[in-house]
């Protein structure tokens, strides 16, 4: 059953002091604060828009600020709203992101007494360094215990990350990625760091105090960290941020590796690593090959632009032929050479080999 989120932005609520990077008013592109009405409102507009004929897991969202640290009248409020359309069948989840030091004992069982399904973590880095730079206020420790505390109350856990804060380097990535591993959340977003106007970044930028990852830098590190993630089997729900009308125009964006389609990038940056892994098995590789890919799969196969083909023909001086094969996996290739000799990568087969092999 496909998950539809109906979100409500609460802009900067709870949030006690603003993180170099934000400013969750331009980034959502909303400033409104919502009234406890305005939820039941926006959740009859958003049904309204649906197929009635399919079925749908539809879910609350609390996005924009640290919905745990808001006053606990207003939480209540917004809660008991949901709730109440939990409890009628209109809805079946509620979700909200907030800080992990704003989840204690108490905060949990407020959570849990509304039936409160999905908690993500505003995680960012694990790295010390990093988060003091990126004035988080708040240590990396802080984290296990509150993904502690929720997993005991039997609430779904996301984690949210951001390469490319000040202080950061793809290692500490990875390092930070492998530590999350450890808490096996449920879910994980990547969001890398982007400079929008009215921040404290935007000033560390033009006081060249900080200087954006490229596009290419970004597109790299993500892919590991995608697959590190799936080969644990960990769900990364979305890479890069929605692509609102604030940011698609640059209207609000100065610098950084914004992309609307960041997510299929990344994917196609991991299909490339798959068929260099089958390359490096091959002593001659042949002038010509084709190479099989379940049909769904054949732009990200091919990158944006060709620009997977178009390096690796370059790379490896062979012409490649992209084909669909309905009776592949998701994930899997298969390259035939002009020998007709049959090379199959089975993706979890590579995320293991590429995992042991290369980020170990």
């Amino acid at each position: 059953m496909k998950t539809l989120v109906i979100p409500i932005f609460i802009p900067h609520l709870g949030c006690p002091h603003t993180c170099v990077f934000c400013n969750q008013r331009k980034i959502a592109g909303i400033s409104e604060i919502p009234t406890k009405e305005m939820i039941s409102k926006i959740t009859t507009e958003f049904l309204n828009t649906l197929n009635n004929e399919k079925k749908y897991y539809l879910e609350i969202a609390f996005y924009g600020g640290s919905f745990t640290g808001i006053k606990a009248e207003l939480q209540e409020e917004y809660l008991s709203e949901a709730n109440a359309l939990l409890k009628q069948g209109i809805i079946n989840g509620i979700r909200l992101s907030t800080r992990p030091d704003y989840i204690n004992e108490k905060v949990i069982e407020r959570l849990t007494r509304y039936q409160v399904t999905t908690v993500e973590l505003g995680v960012q880095s694990l790295d010390e360094e990093v988060l003091l730079k990126s004035e988080r206020g708040h240590k990396g420790q802080v984290v296990e215990k509150a993904v502690s505390l929720l997993k005991k109350a039997k609430i779904k856990v996301g984690i949210q990350l951001m390469p490319g804060l000040p202080g950061d380097t793809p290692q500490k990535v990875l390092d930070t990625t492998k530590r999350v591993l450890n808490l096996k959340p449920d879910m994980v977003r990547i969001y890398p760091t982007v400079v929008i106007k009215d921040t404290k970044l935007a000033e560390m930028y033009q006081e060249k105090e900080y200087t954006p990852w490229s596009l290419d830098e970004v597109i790299e590190v993500a892919a590991e960290m995608l697959i590190l993630f799936s080969q644990k089997k960990i769900n990364v729900i979305r890479i890069g941020l929605q692509a609102t009308e604030n940011l698609h125009t640059d209207k609000d964006l100065i610098a950084g590796p914004f992309h609307p389609a960041m997510g299929e990038l990344v994917k196609a940056r991991v299909f490339r690593k798959q068929i260099e892994n089958i390359f490096r098995q091959i002593d001659n590789i042949s002038q010509e090959i084709n190479l099989y890919c379940y049909p769904g799969e054949l732009s990200q196969v091919k990158g944006q632009k060709n620009q997977n083909i178009t390096f690796l023909q370059e790379k490896y001086i062979t012409k490649i032929n992209v084909l669909p094969q309905k009776e592949l996996e998701k994930g899997s290739l298969m390259l035939i050479d002009e020998k007709e000799k049959t090379y199959l990568s089975l993706r979890e087969e590579f995320l293991v080999k590429y995992t042991e092999e290369v980020l170990y």
